[in-house]
């Protein structure tokens, strides 16, 4: 049995003992702990490469050293649109789903007071919020199997732990609507698999929700040779997945015992987390600067609300019967994310525009749970962590070239390596982005920037898992386009 067989099969086994739900597994740490940058329009433009450029508010979520470079004041507001497309190929058949979302990027206020009678040039304190994940979104996947049938899934959890309510959800459902037999096996499987049939699956995931960072910045300026700089990072979590599979009898036989189901679960996660960030930016010259920053883990404490229920078919002259739990399932739980460390450097072309890059190290593999009372769940996924993930470096590359004395072109490349381990790597793929930007600066009192960006990522997933059977792989490419547009104004 491979590691994410394993994997998935005992977050299963566990989410079944007791009236509390064990849903958390390796893949629900990484969506907390893969995050991004670049939240303002001009920052998303150069690839979000915001560690040594300076005075722009992303800064406080990747070096805020960065904000030691502001001689003003300022307030920017950030609302962005965001159009995903996903491919989906399962069982050999292809579906395509789409989601748009209008959303609020970034909102800041940064107060800098200039001073030129000392080597410190100035100090500037910076309160906000930046949007570090998007969790917006909408996958379906379809195909035909002839191997297997996902209420196999109950007929597992009702031999393990029977069929009240209280031992988890999937045993007392497949029992209640009668895709169980009085031996808790099966229906579907034992009447069509078996038979020879085939089952047409299908399943669809709507979600929605971010990670957002609230800020406190401080960053100071040392005669425009090194600037040094901190934030507090108060991380808020929420995220909300409504996930249908529907299976239906393929074989058009209307007397075998089961004609279709659709079980729904409804998972809710709300958390709040706090977090550390410093760094440091050196220019030798006024044509260059180097920058270093280190992020502290994530100590999130999250809960998950998780409701079920199933309507089901066996053919029984019934019609569809529907199975609701009285009982929300509720468990709560922490989770630590990794440290994180970025260097970077900026060369720029007197007044005419820039190059800048930065280098971020990740060690997904160092992400880890803690469940109250549950040692065993909790070092089997923790371990599981450790051996599915490895460090993944990501590379963040812009340019801007000021046309004109107000207007300026921009352009980035960035791309976020595989979190995946070299034996898991095909679970998960690099993400690349390509952006472009226009910015014009209304003299010293306000600014409008434009960006499109595009992305492109895939993964692959297990429709399900049940013992002894090869699970069957449904495999996802994402194509993500936003267009930020954020307004700023100096004082």
């Amino acid at each position: 049995m491979n590691l994410i067989t394993k994997t998935a099969m005992i977050a299963g086994a566990f989410a079944l003992i007791g009236s509390a739900v064990f849903a958390q597994t390796a893949d629900d740490a990484l969506r907390y702990g893969m995050l991004t940058t670049g939240t303002t329009a001009r920052s998303l433009a150069i690839g979000g490469a915001a560690g040594s450029l300076g005075a722009d508010y992303s800064a406080a979520s990747v070096n805020p050293a960065g904000l030691g470079v502001y001689r003003q004041s300022e307030f920017t507001i950030t609302p962005s649109l965001r159009m995903n497309n996903n491919s989906s190929s399962y069982l050999g058949e292809n579906t395509t789903d789409e989601r748009t979302a209008l959303k609020l990027s970034n909102a800041s206020l940064v107060f800098n007071n200039s001073r030129n009678k000392s080597g410190w040039k100035g100090v500037t304190f910076a309160i906000g919020f930046n949007k570090l994940a998007d969790f917006n979104n909408n996958v379906t996947y379809r195909g035909m199997n002839g191997n297997s049938s996902f209420s196999e899934v109950f007929a597992e959890a009702a031999q393990l732990n029977g069929v009240e309510e209280a031992a988890g959800p999937y045993g007392y459902l497949g029992y209640q609507s009668y895709l169980l037999d009085n031996n808790l096996k099966s229906v579907p499987y034992r009447n069509v698999i078996e038979q020879g049939g085939r089952l047409d699956q299908m399943k669809t995931s709507s979600s929605k929700g971010a990670v957002n960072e609230y800020t406190f910045s401080l960053g100071a300026n040392y005669e425009d040779k090194f600037m040094i700089g901190g934030t507090l990072g108060i991380t808020s979590y929420r995220f909300k997945r409504i996930t249908d599979f529907m299976e239906a009898d393929a074989t058009g036989i209307n007397s075998n015992g089961f004609d279709r189901f659709t079980f729904r679960e409804d998972l809710q996660t709300t958390g709040v987390g706090v977090n550390g960030k410093f760094g440091m930016i050196f220019a030798p010259d006024k044509a260059f600067r180097i920058g270093a920053a280190i992020h502290t883990p994530t100590w999130i404490s999250l809960t998950d609300y998780a409701d079920y229920n199933i309507v089901a078919n066996v053919e029984d002259g019934a019609g569809n019967r529907t199975v609701v739990p009285q009982n929300i399932y509720q468990y709560e739980y922490t989770l630590r994310t990794p440290w994180r460390g970025v260097l970077s450097a900026t060369g720029f072309f007197g007044n005419k525009g820039f190059i800048t890059a930065d280098y971020e190290y990740v060690p997904y593999q160092t992400m880890s749970y803690r469940f109250n009372g549950n040692t065993d769940y909790q070092i089997d996924v923790n371990n599981s962590i450790n051996q599915l993930y490895r460090g993944a470096s990501n590379v963040r590359v812009g340019a801007e070239y000021r046309v004109t004395s107000p207007f300026s072109v921009r352009a980035g490349f960035a791309m976020y390596g595989n979190p995946y381990s070299s034996k898991y790597s095909d679970l998960g793929s690099n993400r690349t982005d390509y952006s472009l930007g226009l910015g014009y600066r209304f003299g010293s009192s306000a600014f409008l920037d434009l960006t499109y960006l595009y992305s492109t990522s895939s993964y692959k997933e297990n429709a399900y898992v049940v013992s002894g059977v090869a699970p069957d792989v449904a495999a996802t490419k994402t194509n993500r386009n936003i267009v930020a547009l954020t307004l700023g104004f100096k004082f």
